[in-house]
């Protein structure tokens, strides 16, 4: 590993040095991900201070307070391991990189937060998962949800159980949150609330009664619609992401896989290699809402697309994932590069859509498919949803008219 970024000489120092095996695995994982040369010498040398300012004999678990400490002895050291004077940045980037190490050895301690109820957020979260079919992000969002209500109950009291807590308390608790949420918000935490207290009731964890009586705000039917761009708007987006460096060629491949099948950010981001049958031109998504897998017919253009990002654009790295980021080391695209690859180019032609965001396109498709035709119903398994009204629960569908929404030609003139 040392020789293919160091000369012979200081290659042999490196070896010399302590942990040799923890920083030589360590820094293969980043070659292996696509850190360029130049950040792998640098990366090294920070791995031989931070063994020795953490005084590391052998690999061990160690504190962020710890590490804090070295790094700030590393900032004021003027000795003879100091080549390059100190900057604003030697702190935090020895922070950075030594928790890295650490926590791709499994030896980094977390900070251990206390949740209230802990025991009883653990066994709902199985029940969401087992009886349910929730997916693995609806039963986090709504554990943290929860979670957050029990640790503002519990605040500043000692330890009571469940079975103290009354519909008052969840009042003055929305009566709290109000100033800083929306009604939808309001809305949302209180339908996780009312099912939690279902369960906890069922379990005789609580009083009855309390989710009977939890009320969001009324919310007006076409409030949480995202107001998404029109069709032409939509056309005009497509047709005008185009040329030939890689951010535009990417781009241009994510833009259709939202606008002509109405998949989700996160859906997108999970997409890999496997989940395309080229010779059979279908792919496999991995539903973000409750989970499952659904395959869609794949256009030409789209299939076109998908191949000259991947040809031409996307770095070479073992990344399993299709869409990756540009910047090593590489691996899955961030959720909010992909808001920024709508919003920016929505703004730039200047829309009147009131949500700009990757979401809005999923509405616009819907809305675009509704009107030349489609049946509610197939429109619904098209996008994932188990019912015409409601957002978020997948179920299978007829694969037949899947192949029927999909033919319906969107793209007009592009």
């Amino acid at each position: 590993m040392f020789e293919t970024v160091f000369s012979v000489r200081a290659a042999q120092i490196h070896r010399l040095a302590p942990l040799l095996r923890e920083r030589e695995e360590f820094l293969t994982y980043l070659q292996r991900r696509g850190t360029g040369r130049g950040c792998l010498r640098i990366y090294a040398s920070r791995l031989n201070q931070i063994v020795r300012f953490l005084k590391l004999k052998k690999i061990r678990r160690v504190r962020p307070s710890e590490i804090k400490n070295a790094a700030r002895r590393w900032a004021n050291y003027r000795g003879k391991y100091r080549h390059v004077s100190a900057g604003p940045w030697s702190e935090p980037s020895f922070v950075w990189l030594a928790q890295r190490w650490l926590r791709f050895h499994g030896k980094l301690v977390s900070p251990c937060r206390k949740v209230a109820f802990a025991d009883e957020l653990k066994e709902y979260a199985k029940f969401m998962e087992s009886e349910r079919g929730l997916s693995p992000s609806t039963v986090k969002s709504r554990i943290e949800q929860t979670g957050n209500f029990l640790r503002w109950f519990s605040k500043g009291r000692r330890k009571r159980p469940l079975s103290t807590i009354s519909l008052k308390n969840v009042d003055r608790y929305f009566f709290a949150m109000a100033n800083r949420w929306g009604k939808v918000s309001l809305s949302s935490c209180a339908a996780v609330l009312r099912a939690f207290f279902i369960y906890a009731e069922r379990r005789r964890w609580c009083r009855t009664g309390i989710a009977l009586g939890i009320k969001g705000p009324p919310i007006r039917q076409t409030s949480s619609v995202p107001g998404g761009p029109k069709w032409d708007e939509v056309l005009r987006l497509l047709r005008t992401t185009n040329g030939r460096t890689p951010a535009v060629i990417r781009a241009k491949a994510i833009l259709l896989l939202l606008c002509l099948y109405g998949l989700r950010r996160g859906e997108i981001i999970r997409l890999q290699f496997s989940d395309f049958d080229w010779r059979n031109g279908v792919f496999t998504v991995r539903r973000s809402k409750r989970g499952g897998l659904q395959q869609f017919p794949l256009r030409r253009e789209v299939s076109a697309s998908i191949l000259r990002y991947i040809r031409s654009a996307r770095p070479v790295c073992s990344c399993e994932h299709v869409f990756v980021s540009f910047h090593p080391p590489f691996g899955p695209m961030h959720p909010t590069s992909i808001n920024e690859i709508v919003s920016s180019r929505l703004k730039r032609l200047k829309t009147k859509a009131r949500r700009k965001g990757p979401h809005s396109l999923r509405h616009a498709c819907a809305t675009e498919l509704l009107r030349r035709g489609a049946p509610p119903r197939e429109i619904a398994d098209f996008l994932g949803h188990r019912t015409c009204q409601s957002v978020g629960i997948y179920a299978k569908f007829d694969m037949q008219s899947l192949c029927r929404v999909s033919d319906l030609d969107l793209t007009g003139t592009l």
